[in-house]
């Protein structure tokens, strides 16, 4: 993979070869089964690549706002020979599609950034539900979302996914301080 030297994450994947290694486990092993992965907040493609590699009729549906990150994430698709298996789709996934704004975070750091509620400082980026993308497909074996606190959106904009219970697997995060920023609480993403 390529990597960005001064990303904390990065290098953790560069020195040890994954990165969180509960979540890199379970993903590893749901991945032997086969089937379809949509990485919400992909970044430089880690966990489609992880996905995308354990099995050739794997696919995955990779979400990623920032350009940069997701040009970073064609090149290592394209490195490792697995862009027949995984799309890359330039948006943010939310819980109402148009467009919000979005912090790009410091440029050392590719995972930092995230949805905005300040406008001035910040750029917008296109935004869609997952309920509007995914439409058309029937099941979703993994649901991988790392969206810097706006995770529970991601979950609002999947209503219609979740109700019909066409997702397996969900993994998210919980950013604390992002949450609280953007005025969701912090059980949200569980209700």
């Amino acid at each position: 993979m390529n990597l960005l030297s001064t990303d904390i994450a990065h290098q953790h994947i560069a020195y040890t070869g994954f990165f969180e290694l509960n979540l890199s486990k379970k993903i590893t092993k749901l991945s032997k089964s086969g089937g379809l992965m949509v990485d919400v907040g992909a970044k430089c493609g880690c966990y489609s690549l992880m996905w995308a590699a354990q099995n050739r009729e794997n696919r995955v549906i990779a979400f990623e706002a920032v350009e940069s990150n997701a040009d970073a994430m064609r090149e290592n698709v394209n490195i490792n020979s697995l862009s027949e298996q995984i799309t890359i789709v330039c948006k943010a996934a939310g819980k109402k599609s148009g467009n919000f704004y979005f912090d790009l975070g410091p440029s050392s750091q590719s995972t930092w950034g995230g949805f905005s509620m300040k406008k001035a400082t910040n750029k917008k980026v296109d935004v869609v539900t997952l309920d509007e993308y995914l439409s058309n497909i029937i099941n979703i074996d993994v649901l991988k979302i790392d969206v810097e606190g706006a995770d529970t959106w991601v979950l609002y904009g999947a209503q219609k996914l979740l109700t019909e219970k066409r997702i397996s697997n969900i993994f998210y995060e919980q950013n604390k301080m992002r949450l609280q920023a953007l005025g969701i609480g912090l059980d949200d993403a569980q209700n």
